[in-house]
């Protein structure tokens, strides 16, 4: 029989293992949702073959693209829950509703693909990991302001992840605003952005740590 403290223990990895799954699970979906193309063996040339995989190309962009976003939820994910210690169902069903989106999203990113120059399919999928990054966002506020995060995680690394889990959702709505403004097509400047902002976060909380240790 388990202990209480093995018990709870136990209910703490079956949060991580399933969310994990899930994970994976839509990471794998990404390259399913490409088809391979149909040609006559024996007839088909290879100038055929280049053709049916240009044709593919925005297919391809979007499960890389996608493929980043959703591994990137996953590092936030796997940082967040590496420094909480302890759950409760409040927590649970706010992982519940934030893996939803990610399971959501290789069927945005795959109608995106398919029509990437029209407005609703990047609004579905800009509003989708949007959302997502809202949800894990208040997944992570909800733990630290229930005391289910280790009391021993330094303020640093927690205005870090909160300020650079913002980065995601920021990008989507400026992706929507400009494909509203201009085009869709234009709306990839927003995702291009991501990495430059968090280096700009990175090293922006690094000097006013830097300061605020010297200030002591």
């Amino acid at each position: 029989m388990f202990e209480k403290g093995q018990k709870h223990e136990l209910q703490f990895e079956r949060i991580v293992f399933f969310s994990d799954a899930v994970f994976a699970i839509a990471i794998t979906l990404l390259i399913i949702e490409i088809k391979v193309p149909h040609l006559e063996h024996g007839a088909a040339t290879p100038r055929d073959f280049l053709i049916s995989l240009a044709r593919l190309i925005p297919n391809f962009i979007g499960y890389f693209f996608s493929f980043l976003v959703i591994g990137a939820y996953w590092v936030g994910h796997h940082k967040v829950y590496g420094m909480i210690v302890d759950w409760n169902y409040g927590l649970i069903w706010r992982n519940v509703f934030f893996l939803m989106t990610i399971a959501f999203m290789p069927f945005a990113s795959a109608f995106f693909s398919e029509y990437f120059t029209e407005l609703v399919p990047l609004v579905l999928y800009a509003l989708t990991f949007s959302l997502a990054g809202i949800l894990e966002i208040v997944q992570f506020r909800y733990a630290y302001r229930h005391g289910l995060m280790d009391p021993d995680a330094k303020a640093e690394d927690v205005r870090l992840i909160a300020w650079r889990m913002s980065v995601l959702p920021v990008a989507g709505l400026a992706a929507i605003a400009i494909a509203v403004i201009a085009k869709p097509m234009f709306a990839g400047l927003a995702f291009m952005l991501i990495p430059v902002a968090h280096q700009i976060i990175k090293r922006k909380l690094g000097k006013t740590t830097e300061q605020e240790v010297v200030g002591t």
